[in-house]
């Protein structure tokens, strides 16, 4: 199993740790502690809606007249409308900025620690992921085209004004969108069940309901939902972080928003098909599959090793090793980019 592994890390508690367990690294941690930073972060969250409430009422105050009748008249579940897309996604992408400053304020150190094991954003992973992620979409749609093509009914794209500009919202927004969710839902609430519950399963599955909860959806939607939701926190747990997860997220979020942007698919739609289902869940386990020859080939870090401090040579005890400076005793080397240091483990 790939490891990282970090020296001498004051901020951290010695042992190893799968992903779902890394909220247990910090120094004095205690049950409750989650709970705090969930409370925290909720009330950040209420604070940056109440704070877009009341801008979005004087700028309509202040619109003219009708502004305000205007705003009471909107339909949101019109997700098509480029103004109530806007808000709908970052009503979203809030809680990102708030589970952060939460988990900075009273989570494990660094807050890194919510992306991956390694207490950062893996990018060079993240752009495997995405690429992987992307391909398979094209080929999934591409297939669905064929097929419609095939069936007599071919595709009919029916752009209108407002197109490009939701194309530019969906881009701009939607990347933030997805990330914000996977922070909560299999990042923060994952951890939170880790520090917990040992068994990784317990941090897997319990989020789901309210991963589903958060989406209208209603039928075999509601079931499509579900599996991605437990396919994803498996992802996020086998291969130690939220790359994975995040990169299906976004591709999945964009294409469906794009080709709603031309009517080709229904934004507002709260069920699907049993095809649709079965279309989905294969796409979904392809993908988990492809992403799991990665991992055995890249042997990307899966948990993270915080190694306790080496102590100083027999006889020394002034902290200080024979030839070294002052200070240096017991210190091992970190790389150029800081304490964290990969070590490659043998092919699990």
């Amino acid at each position: 199993m790939s490891s990282t592994h970090v020296v001498v890390d004051p901020d951290q508690v010695p042992g190893t740790y799968a992903y779902h367990r890394l909220a247990r690294t910090r120094p004095g941690a205690r049950w409750w502690r989650p709970l705090l930073v969930g409370l925290l972060a909720g009330a950040l969250y209420v604070a940056l809606l109440g704070a877009g409430v009341v801008v979005l009422t004087v700028a309509s105050l202040t619109s003219g007249p009708g502004g305000l009748e205007r705003l009471g008249a909107l339909d949101v579940t019109d997700l098509r409308d480029p103004f109530v897309f806007t808000l709908a996604m970052l009503s979203i992408i809030a809680m990102l900025p708030a589970v952060l400053v939460a988990a900075r304020l009273l989570g494990a150190r660094p807050v890194g620690l919510l992306a991956s094991v390694t207490g950062r954003v893996r990018w060079g992973w993240a752009a495997r992921c995405l690429a992987l992620s992307a391909v398979l979409a094209l080929v999934v749609q591409g297939a669905d085209a064929a097929l419609a093509a095939a069936a007599g009914t071919p595709w009919q794209p029916r752009p209108d004004g407002t197109t490009w500009v939701f194309v530019g919202l969906v881009l701009l927004l939607v990347p933030a969108q997805c990330v914000a969710e996977e922070v909560v839902f299999r990042g923060y609430l994952v951890q939170t069940l880790g520090a917990w519950l040992r068994h990784p399963a317990f941090a897997i599955l319990l989020p789901v309901p309210l991963f589903v909860a958060g989406h209208t959806y209603v039928g075999l939607a509601m079931v499509d939902t579900a599996v991605w939701a437990i396919a994803m926190g498996w992802l996020v747990w086998r291969t130690g972080g939220l790359e994975a997860a995040a990169a299906a997220h976004v591709v999945n979020n964009v294409v469906v928003f794009g080709l709603g942007s031309v009517s080709l698919v229904d934004l507002d739609v709260v069920d699907i098909p049993p095809v649709a289902l079965a279309v989905s869940t294969a796409s979904t386990l392809v993908y988990v599959a492809l992403v799991e020859v990665l991992v055995r080939r890249s042997r990307v870090a899966r948990v993270r090793v915080v190694d306790p401090p080496v102590p100083p040579p027999a006889g020394v005890s002034d902290g200080a090793s024979a030839g070294a400076p002052p200070g240096t005793a017991g210190a091992l080397p970190a790389g150029p980019g800081g304490p964290v240091v990969p070590v490659p483990s043998p092919p699990s």
